[in-house]
């Protein structure tokens, strides 16, 4: 414990005691990039694209022997690009933040380095908010991540698809909720539409869609034993991303895994009531593309995840932090995406 000017009575001939510092530090949520949901690419245009080709299989018929007229169907493609959204954030430090001013949390000067590093602690935290937002918005809502509209687009409606919807009917005690398991495994299992077998899979849950499928008459004795399981199968369980704030459960095939996850200003990721279940192996199902950097330097490079450069300024009354991401969130095969929903 050390001694510090007070600022009491106007602090002139006093000192005082500088106790532990209170640190107040918000939550962060990173659970579906923990889960690696989404698959990372870089590319080396500010565009992206590729080819959905499609095979057609049918039926052989007879014909009368020494006929010849029946021929297979070939693939057929078509070329999908979509722009890639850009994202940036800047600070710059002046020397009024470190003149005279006395170090958080310690009783001593400032530097230039312990500035510096806050404040790159503060926009790195501000960019992994970003990629989690990002990524539950797009299974969310299955359109791309862009919050100030530059760039906008609807997978479901680009790829022809629509959103499954599954009503648990949560609030009546004889639901059929294994019923309404399996809804969704036949649901995935007939429209992956990419030659894979599925047959495991996740639901980031809203604190109700957890809350009443525990509670439900048909669940109670199965999550009461699920909760005095093996320590080593629940371990198993942690590599997924989860730790101890999250409240989970695995029945049917699914492991339920409740998401309280809000963005710094306090909006819930995922929507009060709901469950959005996905398969545990993505796969190419759903995939970020990372564009190139905007400096010469990055021109026909694959692009990163994050870019970041520190300049003095031409007049050496500030240093110049430059922070860039330009990144698109593609839901590939959007129908393996569902939404369930505490009601009917």
């Amino acid at each position: 414990m050390a001694n510090t000017r007070s600022y009491l009575n106007d602090g002139q001939f006093y000192i005082a005691d500088q106790t532990e510092n209170l640190l107040i530090i918000p939550n962060t949520w990173t659970l579906v990039e923990n889960m690696g949901v989404f698959t990372s690419e870089g590319v080396t245009q500010n565009t992206v694209q590729f080819e959905e080709i499609e095979t057609r299989y049918g039926l052989v018929k007879d014909a009368i022997r020494g006929t010849r007229h029946q021929v297979a169907s070939d693939q057929r493609r078509q070329l999908r690009a979509f722009a890639i959204p850009h994202f940036n954030q800047d600070d710059y430090i002046t020397p009024e933040d470190i003149q005279g001013k006395r170090a958080f949390g310690a009783d001593r000067e400032e530097t230039l380095n312990e500035v510096r590093a806050r404040k790159l602690e503060t926009i790195r935290r501000n960019w992994a908010n970003t990629a989690e937002v990002a990524s539950v918005s797009a299974i969310v809502t299955g359109k791309s991540y862009a919050p100030a509209g530059t760039i906008e687009y609807d997978w479901y409606d680009l790829m022809g698809k629509t959103r499954k919807v599954v009503g648990f009917d949560l609030t009546n005690p004889t639901a059929d909720v294994m019923g309404k398991t399996e809804e969704i495994f036949v649901h995935m299992q007939d429209n992956s539409q990419d030659g894979l077998i599925r047959g495991d899979f996740v639901a980031l849950c809203s604190p109700e869609f957890f809350t009443a499928l525990i509670n439900h008459p048909s669940i109670k004795e199965f999550y009461k034993a699920y909760q005095a399981s093996p320590q080593y199968w629940r371990e198993r369980l942690t590599a997924r991303g989860l730790d101890l704030r999250f409240r989970e459960f695995y029945f049917g095939n699914i492991h339920f895994i409740e998401y309280r996850g809000v963005d710094p200003y306090g909006n819930r990721l995922i929507p009060a009531g709901d469950a959005y279940f996905i398969p545990t192996d993505s796969g190419d199902l759903f995939a970020r593309y990372f564009g190139p950097g905007s400096t010469f330097d990055d021109l026909g490079t694959l692009g990163k995840e994050l870019y970041a450069t520190e300049r003095m300024a031409e007049d050496r009354r500030s240093i110049l932090i430059e922070t860039e991401s330009n990144f698109i969130h593609v839901l590939r095969r959007p129908q393996m995406i569902v939404r369930g929903t505490v009601n009917a």
